[in-house]
């Protein structure tokens, strides 16, 4: 039976702090919920970015091919803080269980790199981070950060390839682009294997990546629901809560200690 925070408080929280207790294999399943409170902003939700039907064309896979120089104002004007962005309370919680040898991987819908940036070793970024970039002709690699700083400070208006002078686009999954298969691979295997499935901050809307917890829980896993709305996958769960994540991490971060 789904229990929310809104009509049992503490009860549902208890319920879920005991589920990760008794698990040993679970699973960080999170979405754009876990970093707004780090001022990353949500695409999807009600106002969200996506909304913009121009900025959605210039962020797309063909929009970068078209004007990779208009990519690059349109990702920095929507998301100015992203390099520099600081790791939440369930950022750290999660790396906390994988310290604690609870946690086997993190699978991750968002682009910013703050689970890393938490300590968490094993994260499969099944939409791909902002934080590196290739080449689109000599695949060289680079990492953006320093990039993106430059551009800010109107030195260069897109980052260019020292060995061939070709546009560096950033290894994020945007619209037009495929999924990277063996990243899904890893992530799909970590679902099947999972024993309790933590969804932190995701609508459940956004496909491939929604089938995962249907996976998890497929497979014999339990599944806890932390958000802010409802989900599809509701019904599914052992566990719903309606909190903010900050305050549910603190929570179960305490408890854990």
């Amino acid at each position: 039976m789904n229990t929310s925070i809104e009509q049992t408080g503490e009860q549902a929280v208890e319920q879920a702090r005991a589920l990760i207790r008794e698990s040993n294999r679970i699973v960080a399943f999170s979405g754009a919920g876990i970093s707004t409170e780090a001022g990353i902003p949500d695409f999807r939700g009600k106002g969200g970015l996506w909304e913009n039907q121009k900025l959605m064309e210039l962020m797309s896979a063909g929009g970068f091919r078209r004007d990779p120089a208009a990519f690059y104002r349109a990702s920095l004007q929507t998301l100015p803080d992203i390099h520099r962005a600081k790791p939440t309370a369930a950022h750290r919680l999660v790396a906390q269980l994988e310290a604690q040898g609870k946690l086997s991987a993190v699978v991750t819908q968002n682009i910013d790199g703050l689970h890393q940036a938490a300590g968490s070793q094993t994260v499969h970024e099944i939409h791909g981070n902002f934080r590196t970039g290739h080449c689109v002709n000599c695949l060289a690699a680079y990492q953006m950060a320093d990039f993106y700083d430059r551009i800010e400070r109107g030195e260069i208006e897109l980052p260019l390839c020292s060995e061939c002078q070709s546009p560096i686009k950033p290894d994020v999954v945007l619209f037009g682009d495929l999924l990277p298969f063996d990243v899904w691979g890893h992530a799909v295997e970590a679902a099947r294997r999972c024993d309790l499935m933590l969804t932190l901050g995701s609508s459940l809307v956004v496909y491939p990546a929604a089938e995962l917890p249907k996976i998890a829980v497929m497979n014999g896993a339990k599944l806890i629901i932390v958000n802010r709305e409802t989900t599809d996958y509701d019904a599914m769960a052992s566990v719903v809560i309606r909190s903010e994540l900050g305050d549910f991490a603190r929570m179960i971060s305490k408890q854990l200690n």
